[in-house]
């Protein structure tokens, strides 16, 4: 069951930066397309201390936020941080979806996605869960899918 996400975010080098998002709801199409659109516009925007960063973002399965910096060209900032947190927490009052509860995590049976709580993931052992602690590109494309039994909360 080992998915391949190496086709992400091409163009942006393996230690680029990631933040992932994920919303407690599918985002249906109509609001996959508008919030790509915001997503373009604010990682085209996006700075660290008044210098441009080299940011691209996306939206995975209709329910992932990811945040990509190539921290090579411009170090993120702690405000550039918290930019990106408002722009997500502005995302979630826009949709009336939430997506900071650290809490669930999207698991894959099969050809089956749905999110659990963390505390229910050891009753899943088998199943795949999206890991939420990738932090940079290489760990997105190479480890985003872990079996449960893998899977570094346990």
């Amino acid at each position: 069951m080992q998915q391949s996400f190496s086709h992400l975010f091409e163009d942006m080098p393996a230690s680029s930066r990631v933040w992932t998002y994920l919303c407690n709801r599918i985002l249906n199409p109509i609001e996959t397309e508008a919030l790509q659109s915001e997503i373009d516009g604010f990682t085209s925007s996006w700075k660290a201390h008044q210098k441009p960063l080299s940011a691209q973002g996306g939206i995975l399965f209709n329910r992932y936020i990811i945040l990509v910096v190539d921290e090579s060209r411009e170090a993120i900032s702690g405000c550039s941080i918290d930019s990106s947190v408002h722009f997500v927490k502005m995302i979630e009052s826009k949709l009336g979806v939430d997506f900071f509860n650290r809490l669930n995590v999207l698991v894959s049976e099969g050809d089956q996605q749905k999110i659990v709580s963390y505390h229910d993931l050891e009753l899943l052992k088998g199943a795949f869960v999206f890991n939420p602690r990738v932090g940079s590109l290489k760990e997105l494309r190479e480890s985003w899918l872990l079996e449960i039994k893998e899977a570094p909360f346990f």
